[in-house]
Order: C-alpha cells, then structure tokens, then sequence
C-alpha cells in the first residue's frame, strides 16, 4: 500500500509538470498562441490546458491578449529579470573545474551571465606552474578582448553587439580585435563554433579558450581556460575542446536537474 499523501504528492507533481510543459510552449510560440496550440504543444487535452492557463494568469506567469492569444506573462518576465544563477553555477562546477585545471594543467574559471546582463567571472581554479592567470574574480574585463566575453556577445542580441561595436574598441594588448567587421565575423564564427578563443588579445602572452554552458538552448556561462600562450598554444587549445565540451555538459546536466 502506498504511504499516506503518497497519491496527492503524484498528482501536485504531475500539475507542475504540466504547467512547465505550458509555460515552455508559451515561451516557444513567442508573439503568443491560442489554448489550442499550446494544449497540441504541450501534449495535453484542451481542457486541462485551458484550466492551468487559467491558475497561471492568475498568477501572472501567463497573460492573455484581447485576441486571446496566450503569452509569457510580467510576473514570469520579472522572474527572469532577477534570477541570479551564479551560486547555482557555483556549486554545479565543483569538481569540474578542479578537474579541468589538473587535465590542462592551466586555470579553468567560471563565467556566469547575471540578471542585468552583464558577465562576471565568479570562480577560479589554478594550474601547477607559478607562471599562469592572476586572479580575475570579480574583476571587469573588456568583452571584444576575452574568449568569454566573445563568446558571451556571440550568443547576444545583435543590438547590443552592434552598440557594442558603434563605440571605439579600446586596444588593450597588441592583438585587439579593433575592427568592428573583424570582431562580427569572430563572433560569428564563435557562435557557429560553440567555442571562442583569443591569444594576446587581452593582454601580452595570455592565451584562453572558452565554451558555452548552454541550458534549453540558452547561454547562462562559460568554462575558460587561460594560461601563457607559450605553454597554450593553439595545439594545446585544440587539445582542450573535448575536455571544454564535457566539462559544460556536466555543469549544464547539473543546473538542469536543479544543481544536484
């Protein structure tokens, strides 16, 4: 016999599940769907569609338009707004990090896109040599000079690379990316890539390569790894993809299943 609560505990399961799967194909549909669409997308029967997009209004996680159309409503929108995931970043890449640092013998750091937009490097792990990375925690860093900070813009919204590259792009090391319609194309190549990577660029001698943590589709940061261009060179980045790829898998798996 089941325990006590055990079937109602099944049920409240199965509606959030449910009302995650509407509030995915809410966010799908974009410009906005009918109850219809969203019950096909979402695989359920319109009636049970139409009676969780109901509670969901109500709590402003959906909205609907006067043509009826359901869309992602302001309650869900500040959420996004505010959601800071550096902790859950955090803690999804213990382990990670140490472990790419020991197979690269370089630094491995974090990058975590937070609420306002920004990128901030939030951890770091170094490598065995004395000569390597100064510690980059929380300090700022030009985004057109970083493999992080292009990766991070690769993955952008057009508008604010294009405001991005409307600025002069101040030369920090002698390898700068300076031309606007040079950096485009870096970034295009970075995001059909997956990867971005950068020698001499933010500064003299550094070199770094950087891969996206990509959850639904979605950039929420970036594992790196920096050291001297003379020990990583572009054999030895290469080298790194594989490590790079699995290390973001298992931080993504991670912050997918709640950081667990």
């Amino acid at each position: 016999m089941a325990p006590t609560g055990a079937g109602s505990a099944s049920r409240e399961n199965q509606s959030v599940r449910k009302a995650a799967a509407l509030l995915r194909a809410a966010a799908g549909h974009g410009s906005g769907a009918t109850v219809s669409a969203l019950a096909r997308t979402a695989e359920l029967p319109r009636a049970t569609a139409l009676r969780m997009i109901e509670s969901l209004i109500a709590e402003r996680l959906l909205a609907r338009l006067p043509d009826d159309r359901i869309v992602i409503g302001p309650g869900l929108h500040r959420l996004a707004r505010t959601a800071d995931l550096s902790e859950l970043l955090i803690h999804a890449s213990r382990g990670v990090l140490e472990r790419l640092s020991e197979q690269t013998s370089e630094s491995a750091t974090l990058t975590v896109v937070m609420p306002d937009g920004s990128l901030s490097l939030v951890r770091q792990v170094d490598g065995p040599y004395m000569l390597g990375l100064t510690n980059w925690v929380g300090r700022p860093f030009p985004l057109h000079a970083s493999s992080s900070g292009k990766l991070f813009l690769a993955y952008a919204d057009p508008a604010r690379v294009e405001a991005l590259v409307g600025r002069p792009l101040e030369p920090v090391a002698t390898r700068t990316i300076t031309d606007p319609d040079v950096l485009r194309a870096d970034l295009a190549q970075a995001r059909a890539a997956g990867w971005s990577q950068i020698e001499d660029e933010i500064e003299d001698g550094l070199a770094s390569i950087s891969m996206g943590i990509l959850v639904d589709g979605e950039l929420v940061g970036t594992l790196n790894i920096s050291g001297p261009s003379a020990r990583l060179t572009p054999a030895a980045r290469t080298a790194a993809l594989p490590l790079l790829r699995s290390a973001c898998d298992t931080v993504a798996a991670r912050v997918g299943a709640g950081g667990g």
